[in-house]
């Protein structure tokens, strides 16, 4: 065997120092770590105002805050959320976002919220089994059973089924399928897989076209639970046929009204004392201040709070509520299709980056709290920080006119003088506020800098019908939220690579596929962050496939009868926080 340091680029100190401990307040996870057993404090004053978080700027981020809430755990009850539809997609390899395996189903490797250290679970070990890196070896964890339904009925979750979901992610029964290759947007998360297969119940052994150095951190993304290899045959159009692993099941579903999810009784086997909760529920909502006022009157426990004034509203009906805060790995883009003309050509992409205000967009969301980000989030060790982003042109806030006015002549050298030339529209989905906001201050930003530019907006319903288009690349411009994948080569790869999984915008470039090939099978760490330094430069000079528009806070409130909340909060999890339910728990004091 091989003997590799697989968590090697994810050290808690390297985690932390990547992404700014001034800038983004990650020394305050600290507490998180060690464990602390401090009571949870009420939202205290600050200098950026009455209801902001301690420390928060534009543009930097914010602190990290995951009070422990003191008391012990009681058993029993119910956790309510809001969602503003219920899921359309169900199908956890092809799904756009959230689904229901995020409530039935658990991940392969976990990531530890704040370091991302890969944890064990499904997965109990693996490694790299070759010098060649070619073959790996996994062992599952003997106690993990499917629900107890028909047809499963609460057999054992063993190497054929992490064989089967491994070879799925990565797309090779597409053709089998007859679903398009482009759907499996996951596909990078296991890059160059060619076969999985069970040695025996407890092993698997994954062989490799090509190294990669990132397979087994690919696993902790947020969208790959898995599924019992069955589920290809119950089919997806019925969620209460289906089943996982996970701490819930199916227990009623309503479509656009509620999910209901229940405790598997048999989960604790997997995971002592877990789920505490005996159902989770999911109730829609689909306005705002609705979900806001389901929060303060105590009919959900969770709500988001983007903005200070949010924060001293729900402060003002809740005064127990708590605050978690953190820069998250989620981040805000506007995306072109390299396929329609005028974005064929590099300087109309960087004339509109030049164009385009990071900083309006930023504060106009989220007032603060929001950090930077270029081609890379900062939750990377080899990200360019915040403190640099800010200081490139197109984003530097201090030299905007001069790189507006220089964005405005490169449009014109590319023959669309003010704009004129240039007709398309940016799809988005209606029912996320902060897409639309982005579209919505993008089109305004570049329509007065280019006055005979037509650039209409075009929302799209929900989720479902907004993905055809994505994953089919057939728009001309988007503004949509990416959940950054747990490594930085997976991340370029996934998002600019010709082949990337994720590449809606259908960008190829030979000489980044080149840096991103050498990149995966690089297994000197110093030598790989120099690769992604390099890939970062390029993608500001030389590429510009996309506009990054900045790293998102997550702020959100959680009713002050429950804990457990801090064993979950980080920047490793983004939204499979929903796979965690199970950790969290009232509390009697």
């Amino acid at each position: 065997m091989v003997d590799i340091d697989l968590d090697r680029f994810y050290s808690r100190r390297r985690v932390i120092e990547g992404m700014g401990v001034s800038a983004l307040g990650l020394a305050g996870a600290a507490l998180l770590g060690c464990g602390s057993t401090t009571k949870a404090e009420p939202g205290a004053a600050t200098n950026a105002g009455p209801a902001s978080v301690a420390g928060a700027t534009k543009g930097g981020g914010l602190p990290m805050t995951a009070p422990k809430i003191a008391g012990t755990p009681k058993r029993g009850g119910t956790w309510t959320s809001q969602v503003t539809s219920t899921y359309k997609q169900h199908d956890a390899h092809t799904a756009l976002a959230t689904n229901i395996y995020h409530h039935i189903g658990d991940k392969g490797i976990e990531p530890h919220p704040v370091t991302n250290k890969l944890l064990p679970h499904i997965i109990s070990s693996w490694e790299v089994a070759d010098k060649e890196g070619t073959t790996l070896v996994m062992k599952v964890n003997p106690n993990v059973q499917v629900h107890d339904v028909a047809p499963w009925n609460g057999r054992r979750f063993d190497a054929e089924d992490v064989a089967w979901n491994l070879e799925r992610l990565g797309g090779l029964y597409a053709d089998r399928l007859k679903i398009p290759l482009t759907s499996f947007q996951r596909a990078s998360m296991v890059a160059n897989i060619t076969k999985a297969v069970a040695v025996d119940k407890d092993t698997v052994r994954v062989t490799l076209s090509r190294p990669n150095n990132a397979f087994f951190a690919g696993l902790t993304e947020n969208r790959v639970p898995f599924m019992p290899k069955e589920v290809d045959d119950i089919g997806f159009k019925d969620p209460m046929k289906l089943a996982g692993t996970g701490p819930f099941q199916m227990a009623e579903w309503v479509n656009d009204q509620k999910s209901v999810y229940k405790r598997n009784p048999n989960y604790a086997k997997f995971r002592p004392n877990e789920p505490y909760f005996d159902q989770h529920v999911q109730i829609v909502i689909p306005d705002t201040a609705g979900a806001e006022a389901a929060f303060m009157s105590g009919q959900t426990q969770i709500q988001a709070a983007p903005t200070p004034d949010k924060i001293a509203q729900f402060k003002k009906a809740k005064p127990d509520a708590n605050l978690y805060t953190w820069v998250d790995q989620n981040w805000q883009h506007i995306r072109p299709s390299v396929e329609y003309g005028p974005f064929k050509d590099f300087r109309v992409r960087k004339g509109l980056h030049m164009i385009g205000d990071y900083k309006a967009m930023g504060d106009g969301y989220y007032t603060d709290g929001w950090a930077y980000q270029a081609s890379l989030s900062p939750m990377f060790p080899e990200a360019w920080g915040p403190d640099k982003v800010k200081t490139l042109p197109g984003y530097n806030p201090d030299t905007k006119e001069k790189d507006r006015a220089e964005g405005i002549k490169m449009i014109a050298a590319a023959g669309y003088p003010n704009g004129k030339g240039m007709d398309f529209e940016i799809i988005f989905q209606n029912p996320s506020d902060v897409n639309k906001e982005n579209a919505t201050r993008f089109q305004a930003q570049i329509s007065a800098a280019l006055p005979d530019i037509k650039f209409k907006l075009h929302p799209y319903p929900d989720s479902a019908s907004f993905s055809v288009p994505q994953a089919d690349g057939k728009f001309q411009i988007l503004a949509y939220t990416i959940t950054a994948a747990p490594d930085a080569v997976i991340e370029f790869t996934s998002q600019y690579h010709s082949k990337g999984s994720r590449n809606y915008g259908h960008f190829n470039e030979p000489a980044l596929d080149a840096l991103m090939d050498k990149a995966i099978v690089e297994l000197n760490n110093d030598a790989r962050t120099k690769i992604m330094d390099e890939a970062q430069q390029k993608f500001m000079d030389e590429w510009m496939p996309m506009y990054v528009l900045y790293a998102q806070p997550v702020k959100n409130m959680i009713q002050g009868n429950v804990g457990g909340y801090d064993t979950t909060a980080g920047i490793a999890y983004g939204y499979s926080a929903n796979t965690k339910v199970c950790r969290w728990y009232y509390v009697d004091k």
